[in-house]
C-alpha cells in the first residue's frame, strides 16, 4: 500500500510542476478581451461651421472614459452620471465632417470596434452617415467601417468586426448627423450628432454575434399596430439588444412585439451582422415578460408559423428552418434552437407568416431576441502579384542614406552609407532594454517602372504607407535613379515589438509586384540596391514559452520524480 502511495506522490509531483511550467501552452496565450481605448487621449477635428458642445457634459474625452450608460448608472428617469458623451452641432444641411481621433498609445492588431449611442436624447442623435478609420502612424488611414443612411433612433451600441489591421490610432468621422430639424432663427436647418463611447478591441467577439448588430422590421402598417404606441419599450432594437434603460417609465427594452388585425399579416425581422461570418446556430428567444420564470405568461406570443433564412449579400436567401404551429414553444420561456451545417452569411431573416391567436380577434407576435452563433470569416486580400526575391528586376539606381534609431542618425556616425553603418553593428538594432521607440529609414530608389507605394516588412508582413518623398533633380538624373525614381522616408514604430524581428524595406510597383529593396541587381549594369534589411531585437516576451524547453524540463522532472519513487520503493523492500 505504501509503495502505491509513493508512486502516487511522485505522479502528483510531476503534474504539479507541469502546471507551474505551463508546458501545455508553448505559445503566448491571448489576453482577456480588453477595451484598448479606455482612458486613452482623444483629439477633435471639426470642419468650419461644426461646433462641439464640449465639457463638462459633451466633451470628446467622454468617449473613452468608460462612463457609458448602462443599467447600473441609470436611476429611474434621471441619469446618475452626468458625463453624457461627445456631441456636435452644425447649422445647415451640408456634411458635418466632424472627427475624433483616439491614440491607443501602442500598436495593436485591431479587429473590432463598438460604438455606443448617447442615451440622454434616447439615441435619436446617433449619426446618420459615418466612417471609421485606423492608422499605424496617424497619417495614412485605412477605412474599416462605412455606414450611410442610418435614419432611425438607436437604443444600444453597434459593433463591427473586420480583418485585423495593425494600428495605433482610431478615427471616427461623422459625415451627417441623424437629427436634422428646422431652425426658426435663420430659416435653415440644424443637424445634431451624439456618441456615448467608443471601444476598440484586438480580439474577435465570442458568443452571440448578433448582439449589438443592426435589426429592422418590415410590416404592413394598415393591418399591424404596435403595443404602447411610440414608447419603444418593445421594438426591433431589442431583438439584438441587449436591454438598456429607457426614459418612458420603469420599463426596460425587453423584446419586439406587434399586433395584427389579420391572421396572415406579413411581418419580417432582419438582422445585419455587419460582416461575413461562418454561422451554424440561430436561437429564437421568447419574450421575457418578467423575471419570474414560473409565470405562465412568460414566452406568450411566440410566432406560430415562420421561416428563418440567411444570406451573404442580402439578395439571395437560403432557408435553414421552417416552423409550423409553434406558438406553444414560447410558453415557460423555451428557446427554439436551430442548428445546421456551417454556412457563410451576413444577414439573418425571420419571416412570420402567422401570429398567435389571442381569441380577441387580434394576432399577437412577440420575440425576446435573435441570437446567432459562429465566427468571423477573415477575408485577407491576396497580393495582385507575387513578391520578388532579390534578382535582376529592372533596377535603375538606389541609395540608402540614413538610418535613425530614435533620433540618433547612423548610430552617431556621419550621414550617408547607412547599409555600411548597419554592417558595423552586425546588422542588428538592439532595443531589448525597451529604449527604442522608432527606426527611420531614408534614401532614394528608382526602377524602370513607376513605384506605386513604399513600405516595410516585419516578420513577413508588409506595411505600406505615404512614404514617398518628392526627389530632387540629381535623384531623377538618368545616371542615378532615372525618371521613376523617388525618395523614401519611412518611420517604423517598434515600441510594441517583442523578441527578434526581421525588418526590410519594400516597394510596390505600378503592376502590383512587391519588391524587397535588398540587393536587387540592375539589369542595365547600374549596380545593386543597398541592403536595407536588419534585425530588431525588442524586449523579451515574458508570456512566451518555448515548447522544446518545456518538454525537456518535463523529461528531467519526470526522471527525477520517478527515480525518487524507485528509491523509496527499494528502501521499503529491505
Amino acid at each position: 500500500m505504501k509503495k502505491v502511495l509513493v508512486l502516487l506522490i511522485a505522479a502528483v509531483m510531476v503534474f504539479s510542476l507541469v502546471g507551474i511550467l505551463n508546458i501545455a501552452s508553448p505559445v503566448k496565450v491571448a489576453a482577456e478581451s480588453t477595451n484598448l481605448a479606455l482612458n486613452k487621449p482623444v483629439t477633435e477635428e471639426l470642419e468650419e461651421g461644426t461646433t462641439s458642445m464640449g465639457d463638462p457634459y459633451w466633451g470628446k474625452d467622454c468617449l473613452t472614459d468608460g462612463s457609458r450608460f448602462d443599467t447600473t448608472t441609470y436611476n429611474g428617469a434621471d441619469p446618475v452620471d452626468t458625463r453624457y458623451g461627445w456631441y456636435v452641432v452644425k447649422v445647415g444641411e451640408d456634411p458635418m465632417n466632424a472627427s475624433v481621433v483616439i491614440d491607443l498609445q501602442a500598436a495593436y492588431d485591431v479587429c473590432r470596434i463598438k460604438l455606443y449611442t448617447e442615451y440622454h436624447f434616447l439615441g435619436m442623435k446617433f449619426p446618420n452617415t459615418y466612417d471609421v478609420y485606423v492608422s499605424a502612424d496617424g497619417s495614412n488611414w485605412t477605412k474599416v467601417i462605412s455606414v450611410a443612411g442610418r435614419s432611425d433612433y438607436l437604443t444600444h451600441a453597434l459593433e463591427y468586426e473586420f480583418d485585423k489591421v495593425n494600428a495605433r490610432y482610431v478615427k471616427f468621422t461623422v459625415v451627417y448627423g441623424n437629427d436634422i430639424v428646422a431652425d426658426t432663427d435663420d430659416g435653415g436647418f440644424v443637424q445634431y450628432a451624439g456618441l456615448g463611447e467608443i471601444e476598440v478591441y484586438d480580439t474577435y467577439t465570442s458568443g452571440n454575434i448578433a448582439a449589438y448588430k443592426t435589426s429592422t422590421e418590415t410590416v404592413d402598417p394598415t393591418v399591424t399596430t404596435w403595443v404602447l404606441g411610440n414608447s419603444a419599450q418593445w421594438d426591433d432594437h431589442a431583438v439584438t439588444g441587449p436591454s438598456v434603460p429607457y426614459a418612458f417609465g420603469p420599463y426596460n427594452m425587453t423584446g419586439w412585439i406587434a399586433v395584427a388585425l389579420t391572421e396572415d399579416a406579413p411581418m419580417r425581422l432582419d438582422v445585419d451582422l455587419h460582416g461575413k461570418y461562418k454561422i451554424n446556430k440561430i436561437n429564437l428567444v421568447p419574450m421575457p415578460w418578467t423575471d419570474d420564470a414560473s409565470r405562465d405568461d412568460n414566452g406568450w406570443y411566440f410566432p406560430n408559423t415562420y421561416e428563418v433564412l440567411i444570406s451573404e449579400d442580402g439578395s439571395n436567401w437560403t432557408s435553414v428552418y421552417t416552423g409550423q404551429n409553434e406558438s406553444a414553444i414560447g410558453v415557460k420561456g423555451t428557446t427554439r434552437t436551430i442548428e445546421f451545417s456551417e454556412k457563410d452569411a451576413r444577414y439573418v431573416r425571420l419571416v412570420i407568416n402567422k401570429g398567435t391567436d389571442t381569441l380577441g380577434g387580434q394576432y399577437w407576435t412577440g420575440l425576446g431576441g435573435i441570437e446567432v452563433y459562429g465566427s468571423y470569416a477573415v477575408t485577407a486580400p491576396a497580393e495582385t502579384q507575387p513578391e520578388t526575391e532579390p534578382a535582376n528586376y529592372q533596377l535603375h539606381g538606389a541609395s540608402f542614406d540614413t538610418i535613425y534609431v530614435n533620433d540618433v542618425m547612423n548610430f552617431g556616425q556621419a550621414d550617408g552609407a547607412a547599409s555600411d553603418k548597419l554592417d558595423g553593428v552586425g546588422r542588428k538594432v538592439d532595443g531589448s532594454d525597451g529604449s527604442v521607440q522608432t527606426i527611420r529609414l531614408r534614401g532614394w530608389i528608382g526602377f524602370e517602372t513607376e513605384i506605386a507605394e513604399l513600405g516595410y516588412r516585419i516578420n513577413g508582413k508588409n506595411y505600406f504607407g505615404d512614404y514617398k518623398v518628392a526627389p530632387e533633380a540629381a535623384v531623377t538624373d538618368p545616371a542615378n535613379g532615372g525618371q521613376y525614381a523617388t525618395r523614401f522616408d519611412m518611420t517604423i514604430d517598434v515600441s510594441n515589438l517583442k523578441g527578434t524581428n526581421k525588418i526590410v524595406a519594400v516597394a510596390k510597383l505600378a503592376d502590383g509586384t512587391i519588391v524587397k529593396i535588398d540587393e536587387n541587381v540592375s539589369a542595365n549594369g547600374a549596380g545593386t540596391t543597398p541592403n536595407t534589411s536588419f534585425t530588431y531585437i525588442g524586449p523579451a516576451d515574458e508570456n512566451a514559452q518555448t515548447g522544446d524547453f518545456s518538454v525537456a524540463m518535463f523529461a528531467v522532472i519526470a526522471v527525477l520524480a520517478m527515480g525518487a519513487a524507485v528509491v523509496f520503493a527499494k528502501k521499503r523492500t529491505f
